[in-house]
């Protein structure tokens, strides 16, 4: 279940496309600067730069180390524009104006410079002008270098993840790994049809027991950042640079948020509540073992978990009026800049390869922390699974084979729930129909959202949200506001 916490509407959540918090450094700190124990540059080789907003992942670096050492006639360097760690090693938040600095200098060196030859959303600090990059061309298209690849083209790839990537026919980037975001309720509540119109949202929650939550909570901040804000990329079109908050959806579901009684502009831990009937919650899909879902009564201190293909849950997906529904989201993108030589291009293609071979993709799916646990003195692990499915097909159907060879089970793990353990048995384990399940209905998902729409764009819109729900101002000055504000924002940016 999804534990959120306490935001602050106008603007306080921090959405970076970097994946760790930084730190500016100072100017002599900055630069490029390779993640080799190996210093010494080969001249023979071709030297790659990739642009880093800050601390790249684990799981980069030691691919870029083990990828320079083969000696292959090509050598990756990161230029890093923060760092993540303070002197003691402890993460540093990244304030608005690192952010905006960030982004100006590496969209200073992609237009004016030579200094960059791989991009990806983890370069900016607004992911979201990764975006803004493809639709002005400043990339390669993948598709030709997958031509002659036996290993990564569009057979060994999710086709349908690709398709949704595309842009009139061509593939600027990549994501590593992707994931479903959606709704999802008991069936007696929400009916057995994926996906739901707005009216039918509505008319569900009409009929709710008195005393009904939605996604755990009842003020309008919440309900509007759960059902609504989370749904917000289908209002932005940044491939034709264009925002619709002026669009029927919006405004409807905008009414129905202000229903509910204002908590002055906060979403806060204090509103939720696991204890009364709930309409539906927020929901990720980012592995065949989602495919089991965790039901706790915290009123009887009891959990079940059904498979959601049996029937007593439902996938409703974000309420539209076309039932658009659920839609994914991708982690770690990655491009080629277009203006650099073709031999760089082939280099930068050799490397980022990489990330989507089976080996790289299956081995980074899953982490396990193992630990002791206190109350019996025994080692045991837990499976951790954040970043989603692998795109590479083989080692997409690995993960369901571990899940269903119990591969992936915790181990000496056990769940309390008022106070008493519950151990998670291995009947809970899924099975081939549960992969079945999954894999037709993300096929069936039409919708690919850039998951770090750019902060700034969000400040517009809560600014006059939250001023709505205060009683501020009506509700046909609020989508005025909105639409023209973030219309002028979004033409500034492209």
């Amino acid at each position: 279940m999804k534990k959120t916490s306490a935001v602050i509407l106008a603007g306080a959540l921090l959405l970076t496309g970097c994946g760790s918090k930084s730190v500016q450094q100072s100017s002599s700190q900055s630069g490029t600067a390779s993640v080799s124990a190996d210093t010494t540059e080969r001249r023979e080789d071709i030297i790659l730069t990739m642009a880093c907003c800050s601390e790249p992942s684990k799981a980069m670096k030691e691919l870029i180390d083990r990828f320079n050492a083969e000696d292959n006639g090509v050598r990756v360097e990161l230029k890093q524009y923060m760092d993540s760690l303070d002197e003691n090693g402890m993460p540093i938040g990244m304030t608005d104006e690192m952010q905006k600095q960030i982004d100006f200098e590496v969209t200073q060196e992609l237009i004016n410079k030579d200094t960059i030859d791989i991009v990806g959303e983890f370069s900016f600090g607004n992911g979201a002008k990764f975006e803004i990059f493809k639709r002005k061309g400043g990339f390669v298209d993948l598709y030709k270098f997958m031509e002659n690849d036996t290993e990564v083209n569009r057979d060994t790839l999710n086709s349908h993840i690709l398709d949704l990537c595309e842009r009139d026919g061509k593939l600027y980037s990549i994501p590593t790994y992707y994931w479903v975001n959606t709704m999802i309720g008991k069936s007696e509540y929400v009916g057995t049809k994926q996906n739901w119109t707005i009216d039918e949202f509505i008319d569900r929650w009409n009929a709710m027991p008195e005393g009904s939550m939605l996604n755990h909570s009842v003020t309008a901040e919440s309900v509007y950042y759960d059902v609504l804000r989370e749904n917000t990329p289908a209002f932005i079109d940044y491939k034709n640079c264009e925002v619709h908050f002026d669009a029927p959806d919006f405004r409807k579901m905008l009414e129905f948020c202000n229903g509910f009684t204002s908590n002055m502009g906060y979403k806060s831990d204090d509103d939720i509540n696991y204890q009364r009937p709930n309409l539906v919650e927020h929901y990720f899909i980012r592995g065949y073992n989602n495919a089991i879902y965790e039901d706790i009564d915290y009123t009887r201190n009891t959990a079940d978990y059904p498979h959601i293909r049996d029937g007593k849950m439902t996938l409703v997906g974000f309420p539209t009026s076309d039932r658009s529904g659920a839609y994914l989201s991708g982690m770690s993108e990655i491009a080629i800049r277009a203006n650099i030589s073709e031999e760089k291009q082939d280099a930068a293609w050799k490397f980022i390869r990489e990330f989507y071979l089976e080996d790289y993709q299956l081995e980074n799916y899953a982490h396990a922390d193992t630990y002791t646990n206190y109350e019996n003195g025994k080692p045991a692990k837990y499976w951790y699974f954040g970043d989603g499915f692998p795109i590479n097909n083989a080692a997409r159907k690995q993960t369901a084979e571990r899940f269903m060879s119990g591969y992936y089970d915790n181990e000496n793990y056990e769940l309390s729930i008022g106070g008493e353990s519950i151990e998670l048995l291995s009947e809970n384990r899924i099975a081939q129909a549960d992969c079945d399940f999954l894999d037709d209905y993300i096929n069936s998902i039409d919708r690919w959202e850039y998951p770090n729409t750019d902060r700034e764009l969000f400040w517009i819109v809560e600014e006059e949200v939250a001023a709505y729900l205060w009683g501020e101002q009506d509700i046909d000055k609020t989508i005025d506001l909105i639409q023209n504000r973030a219309s002028l924002w979004i033409s500034e940016q492209m």
